[in-house]
């Protein structure tokens, strides 16, 4: 335990030794990793905010005005039988028109207007939430629509497919841009622990001339790489959760875009984690390498 701490204590001092290029490297490693926690937050939110959506999905078919009601209860018995259908609501004319007036009370006046409803007759389908988004309720919502009792249809379906699509383009460009951007986190820290067993050269020497072992001379140096990583990692964490607070702030038009889709007011513990296990693993990583190679026995 007390090696441990010295150990710790000592990589902190031995960072603070050479404070203009280890600083430097958090500044870095804090930026590519700031874009790896801002990929990696999007593509939470948008997953979280499509399976949310996906379990919501729901199909409303409007029936032609001349439809016969034996038509609609065939229908209706085959939709309810169905495995892939949670529940089947039918929504006559009049009963249109009052869901409309509890809507949308302040446009009432317009309904006077008409001697008869002028909303068609329709039933709400919806689906089991093991079938959301899936090829099967498609291609049950593609035949109910070419039934010729059907005049249209509505359906969020298309829209929680094109969030999918966005997620998954968010995703793609996310793995390639934090891959490039892990690669370059671990090259400077790489290149700081290279220069930093230089800049101790003496120092090692005269560890090998009292016969210290050679993991003695080796883990602070891996250690400090993990602080590298470490520091860096915590210090993007800071700058992710201002950039995500002040963003409504400074970007208003792309905000109201995103803001039904991305919760910019909670941002989840996870992504704080994945952060700091990254940027240690990348750190510990790293100057395990660049010791093997620049302290050779």
């Amino acid at each position: 335990m007390n090696l441990l701490k010295s150990t710790l204590i000592n990589a902190v001092k031995n960072i603070a030794r050479n404070k203009l290029i280890n600083f430097l490297s958090f500044g870095i490693i804090a930026f590519t990793l700031l874009i790896f926690g801002i990929f990696n937050y999007l593509t939470f939110s948008l997953e979280t905010f499509t399976d949310n959506f996906s379990k919501n999905i729901e199909a409303i078919f409007y029936f032609n005005e001349d439809v016969d009601q034996a038509e609609i209860d065939i229908l209706l018995g085959e939709l309810k039988g169905n495995l892939l259908v949670e529940d089947v609501t039918f929504n006559s004319k009049s009963q249109a028109e009052i869901i409309f007036s509890r809507q949308f009370p302040e446009l009432r006046y317009i309904l006077s207007e008409f001697k008869k409803s002028p909303f068609p007759a329709s039933i709400e389908v919806k689906f089991k939430q093991g079938y959301n988004v899936g090829p099967k309720v498609i291609a049950l919502i593609e035949d109910i629509e070419k039934l010729s009792i059907i005049e249209s249809k509505q359906v969020n379906l298309d829209w929680a497919q094109k969030v999918m699509a966005i997620k998954k383009f968010i995703s793609l460009v996310g793995i390639f841009l934090s891959l490039i951007l892990i690669f370059v986190s671990a090259f400077i820290i790489f290149n700081v622990i290279k220069l930093n067993i230089f800049y101790r050269k003496e120092e090692i020497t005269i560890f090998r001339l009292v016969g210290a072992a050679d993991w003695y001379i080796k883990v602070p140096f891996i250690v400090e790489g993990a602080l590298l990583g470490l520091f860096g990692s915590v210090m993007a964490g800071g700058l992710l959760f201002i950039t995500l607070k002040l963003f409504p702030a400074y970007a208003t038009f792309m905000y109201s875009i995103f803001k039904d889709m991305v919760d910019f007011r909670n941002i989840p513990v996870i992504i704080f984690v994945r952060l700091v296990l990254l940027g240690t693993g990348i750190g510990l990583l790293s100057s395990y390498i660049s010791v093997k190679q620049f302290l050779k026995n």
